[in-house]
């Protein structure tokens, strides 16, 4: 099943996506749940599917504006440095953690939505990365479990403002947060639908140039391992949203000073799940 969020006729809803259209499904559900959180928050995806279950889409994808999924009650967690051909091209020392920072979501904008280049910096690049949305809240929650509390799969466009983040040593956090310059979506393809999350190839193009070509397997820290590690410092509530760290190919084109532009158009693509696009305009 895949669930998006969007705004349609002027008022923001959630559906189920099928081939060119969706079911709306705020609608149908009598009001119970005001977005997609709610619906995860409750434990409600099986009601949500029975309730639109067989039924004809009656939205055109193109009649939308889609935005992010699902937005988590706190920030998002985003894993960095977390592929092997990443840390090749960075030249870096593998640490022996999970690097962690936090994406606010108003640094996020939607599918087919321009992200915004900021007036206080043109060093603007991205990166393709899975997103997970948990689906059972859990604290501790050891490897063995960690895959049953995963909801569903989204793609995440971790964008990046490079010289905000070398403002110091460690100043991650505003270069990753300016506002609306990411996107994610398009939508979440429940996790039923995933055979395996550790092995999905990630792509991102940008005017029709491969960028990034890899794939889950070069992960360092598995989505197991990340779940584990998270959970042992705070507590992951159904809804949040974690996403996993991306794969190389950004570095030659940040070193060469060729950053994103206004008019560019990325589309950002993983097995099982669709494509994320995005434009670029100026603040």
């Amino acid at each position: 099943m895949k669930i998006a969020s969007y705004l349609f006729q002027g008022d923001t809803s959630f559906g189920v996506v099928q081939e060119d259209g969706i079911v709306d499904a705020k609608s149908r559900l009598g009001g119970g749940y005001a977005d997609v959180r709610a619906v995860v928050e409750a434990g409600a995806l099986d009601e949500l599917a029975a309730t639109t279950d067989n039924l004809s889409p009656e939205i055109a994808l193109s009649a939308v504006t889609f935005l992010p999924p699902i937005r988590p009650s706190e920030s998002i967690l985003v894993v960095g440095r977390n592929f092997g051909t990443a840390f090749q091209e960075m030249d870096s020392d593998f640490v022996g953690y999970p690097s962690i920072f936090m994406r606010r979501n108003s640094s996020q904008v939607g599918h087919d939505v321009p992200m915004v280049r900021p007036a206080a910096s043109h060093n603007f690049d991205c990166e393709a990365e899975l997103a997970l949305v948990i689906g059972k809240t859990g604290r501790h929650i050891p490897e063995s479990e960690a895959l049953a509390h995963i909801a569903g799969y989204s793609i995440f466009n971790d964008s990046s403002i490079p010289d905000w983040m070398d403002h110091t040593s460690r100043n991650v956090t505003p270069g990753k947060n300016f506002e609306a310059s990411g996107s994610f979506g398009p939508w979440i393809v429940t996790a039923d639908e995933i055979n395996d999350p550790a092995n999905l190839r990630i792509q991102q193009r940008i005017n029709g140039e491969t960028i990034q070509d890899g794939s889950t397997k070069d992960m360092i820290f598995s989505i197991p391992a990340i779940i584990a590690y998270l959970s042992t410092f705070t507590t992951l509530r159904a809804g949040d949203v974690i996403s996993t760290g991306s794969p190389g190919g950004v570095r030659p084109r940040r070193d060469a000073g060729i950053f994103l532009k206004p008019g560019d158009v990325m589309e950002m693509e993983i097995d099982g799940i669709g494509i994320l696009r995005n434009g670029v305009t100026d603040e």
